[in-house]
């Protein structure tokens, strides 16, 4: 698969495009903020030149075929919202991750994104599972999962290393192509 030719990806209210699309300072602020990284289970960027640093890392992967990864903008402000990527892509698999700003959260922008790029992996790429590992205090994110037919994997926990450097236990969702 060539990923760098799938962009943009117009759904009805957001576009997502390449993280170089949007402004480093607007990235910043999504890597920097503490509640975001930690619902992620990553490390939050100490400055802006960390944050230039993973763009142009992530955009490496993008051009290279190893994970496609895309800045979700509003469609009529061009509005930075968040991230939206999957990754360890193989011919029957992709794990997949997102963020959104706080201000963001809960009004439905992921919902719409995680619908629409869910048939985008079935059905443009052709995929046959997607992965999504989330913190186990995560419930939003959690929620958002389920009502999109993930399910919960119970047998897999990992623990994953926190803003605060204390462990985050993670959990398991999947979703099967013959399942949606």
């Amino acid at each position: 698969m060539e990923f760098e030719k799938y962009h943009p990806i117009m759904t009805a209210h957001y576009v997502l495009d390449w993280l170089t699309t949007y402004k480093v300072k607007d990235v910043f602020a999504l890597r920097h903020d503490a509640s975001v990284a930690q619902a992620s289970g990553r490390s939050v960027d100490t400055d802006i030149m960390a944050t230039a640093a993973y763009v142009n890392h992530m955009m490496s992967l993008v051009m290279n075929n190893n994970a496609l990864i895309w800045g979700v903008g509003d469609k009529v402000t061009n509005d930075y919202l968040g991230t939206f990527m999957l990754w360890d892509v193989s011919e029957k698999s992709a794990a997949v991750g997102y963020e959104l700003l706080p201000a963001m959260q809960q009004q439905g922008v992921m919902g719409e994104v995680l619908t629409h790029m869910i048939s985008f992996a079935f059905d443009e790429l052709h995929l046959q599972q997607l992965i999504a590992d989330t913190a186990s205090d995560n419930a939003a994110s959690q929620a958002l999962l389920v009502a999109h037919g993930f399910t919960r994997q119970p047998d897999f926990n990992r623990e994953d290393a926190t803003v605060s450097g204390t462990p985050q236990l993670m959990w398991r969702f999947v979703l099967n192509a013959k399942e949606r």
